[in-house]
């Protein structure tokens, strides 16, 4: 999915070519899994020194652009997963949510949701993923 977004004589084209598995989390023992087309995933790494000691954090943002969040109720402590997951989650061993974040690499919990929804342009919700 490509879309164009003109702002004064600039094109902007963001490609959200990702899918995703959202895991929202309702109770303890019960999590809704949603999958959701036309997002775009991103790997970041960060170089942290503190007191001489070198440390590099890894996280991940997944932006969702206008017509991709408002299928999903996005909040911290949900599960993202890169790709189409068709685990269930429950508080069951061996299905739980670390269990999944295990199995899969490309997955984090939500630690921070960005709401761009009321934006004239590029409306879009953003999260970070640790």
């Amino acid at each position: 999915l490509a879309v164009r977004y003109r702002i004064g004589r600039c094109i902007l084209m963001p490609l959200f070519t990702d899918t995703v598995t959202v895991y929202s989390k309702i109770t303890e023992a019960e999590w809704k899994r949603t999958v959701v087309e036309g997002v775009q995933w991103t790997d970041k790494a960060e170089k942290k020194n503190a007191d001489g000691v070198l440390s590099v954090i890894q996280y991940a943002s997944v932006t969702f652009p206008e017509g991709t969040y408002e299928e999903v109720e996005l909040k911290i402590g949900d599960c993202i997963v890169c790709g189409i997951v068709t685990d269930e989650v429950n508080d069951i061993r061996g299905t739980r949510v670390g269990d999944l974040r295990k199995k899969y690499s490309n997955s984090g919990v939500v630690q921070a949701v960005k709401d761009n929804t009321r934006r004239t342009f590029l409306k879009s919700m953003k999260v970070v993923l640790e």
